[in-house]
């Protein structure tokens, strides 16, 4: 289907002609010669292009671009203005409008303008679509659960859906959801159709994480053969999600201080400031008051983003939410996996209820998918949901601060359930900190990941 471009001009013959240089491009092309006209022909027709001449005899031109960017799928609109009249399509460009062309203009300049306009209006297609497919997975009732804990967050997220805030700090466990909660602030706020960029602080060496940050001019280090830009540029308009931010060093936090101020940085080996408008979103499972008392963060960045906070809550203290929780689970995996299950035994409610989840949410979805993957037929078989603790069968182990007592029945396990259970533990007893948690296994940090992604904790 040819794109179809719409002419608002008075000038019936300057319509005509431009009818028929569209026509030979391929485009369908339609004209009017009001404003009214136009607008109305606009919301019925959604056209991908509006030629809009400045002067009309009905309204001006400035009035019905107003009304075309109000359009749910706007139109990328050229204005054509007459010539000294400059002036007036700088402002229309200011308050929408793609472009401007003077008039006279040659039929190869309307056809590059109107060429890359459609590409533009193409390329905001797809990100349309994307944003409303990010905004039906993170709508607030992705935050499931009735307790009135998940209710008062709730209901904080949705009076934010209007402001813009520049900062928020979400504390909580590992596994409590920190990370859904700032994609349903981002993808139900003003800045929902701009990106939304993450980052994990402790996932990034802290050599590294300075240049994903602020990106480097081409020959800042020997490596750097072209300039890359980093995350602040690319969410520019947008949400940066900074995970983990109690495990930035020291130099990082003071830069860090500086963008929030300014709003501005420098790549490295740059001398150019960079002024950049992002949302700074930052969470931590680790307790950063305790951690400034230990002079190990910033006060001052402490402050910073602690304008707005939100406790995301442990699953031992919203237990409500458990039973919501695994329906929804199941319902997913059910979609993802292929499968048909439809009854969750009492059983395996009740085992819910009673444990403690020291994984949180993420625990249980693991739990879940686990069990999802072995079950055969329209239930959810209870021999499959293996719990920590759960019975005297099971693996027992005990932590102490920095050390784990195990109890294995070794006729039932098998060494890879072993090792899986003991990660889990040490991730736990580390709030998840994957420097930490290698160092008391004993093992390389790129060991440790590699066994996190066989075990689908990490993508």
């Amino acid at each position: 289907m040819s794109e179809l471009i719409l002419i608002i001009d008075d000038e019936k013959f300057i319509c005509k002609q431009l009818e028929k240089t569209l026509s030979r491009e391929g485009y369908d092309s339609l004209s009017v010669h009001n404003g009214g006209e136009g607008i109305e022909t606009a919301m019925r027709e959604n056209p991908s292009v509006v030629l809009l001449d400045l002067k009309l005899p009905d309204m001006g031109g400035l009035e019905v671009l107003e009304n075309l960017t109000n359009i749910e799928l706007s139109p990328a609109t050229i204005i054509m203005t007459a010539h000294g009249n400059v002036e007036s399509a700088v402002t229309a460009i200011k308050s929408g409008a793609y472009d401007f062309i003077e008039k006279p203009f040659s039929a190869e300049k309307l056809k590059v303008m109107v060429r890359n306009a459609i590409s533009t209006i193409e390329l905001k297609r797809k990100l349309n679509t994307v944003t409303k497919g990010e905004r039906q997975k993170y709508g607030f009732e992705s935050l499931v659960g009735s307790s009135k804990e998940i209710q008062k967050i709730t209901y904080l997220f949705k009076k934010l859906s209007n402001e813009d805030p520049k900062t928020i700090l979400i504390t909580g466990e590992s596994g409590t959801g920190k990370g859904i909660a700032a994609r349903v602030l981002h993808f139900n706020g003003t800045r929902a159709e701009k990106p939304f960029v993450e980052l994990n602080c402790a996932a990034v060496p802290e050599t590294l994480l300075e240049n994903e940050l602020f990106g480097h001019e081409q020959g800042a280090f020997t490596d750097a053969k072209k300039m890359k830009q980093g995350i602040f540029e690319l969410a520019h308009g947008g949400t940066i999600f900074l995970d983990e931010i109690g495990d930035m060093s020291h130099a990082l936090q003071v830069k860090l201080i500086k963008v929030i101020e300014e709003r501005t940085f420098r790549r490295l080996g740059g001398t150019r400031n960079i002024t950049v408008d992002v949302r700074i979103i930052a969470a931590t499972n680790r307790d950063l008051k305790d951690l400034v008392d230990k002079k190990l963060f910033r006060e001052d960045l402490f402050h910073r983003l602690n304008v707005i906070s939100f406790v995301m809550p442990p699953l031992r203290e919203r237990k409500s939410d458990i039973p919501p929780l695994t329906d929804n689970f199941v319902a997913a995996f059910n979609a993802e996996l292929g499968k048909k299950i439809t009854v969750i035994p009492q059983e395996v409610r009740d085992s819910f209820s009673r444990y403690h989840w020291p994984g949180n949410v993420r625990e249980l979805r693991s739990s879940i998918e686990r069990a999802m993957l072995f079950s055969e037929g329209e239930t959810l078989n209870p021999k499959y949901v293996q719990l920590e603790g759960k019975s005297d069968g099971d693996i027992n182990i005990q932590n102490t601060n920095h050390s784990m007592t195990l109890e294995i029945p070794l006729d039932n396990f098998s060494l890879g359930e072993v090792e899986d259970k003991i990660i889990r533990r040490a991730l736990d007893m580390n709030q998840w900190n994957q420097t930490r948690t290698a160092k008391l296994l004993g093992v390389t940090r790129e060991v440790l990941r590699y066994r996190m992604k066989k075990m689908g904790l990490l993508t």
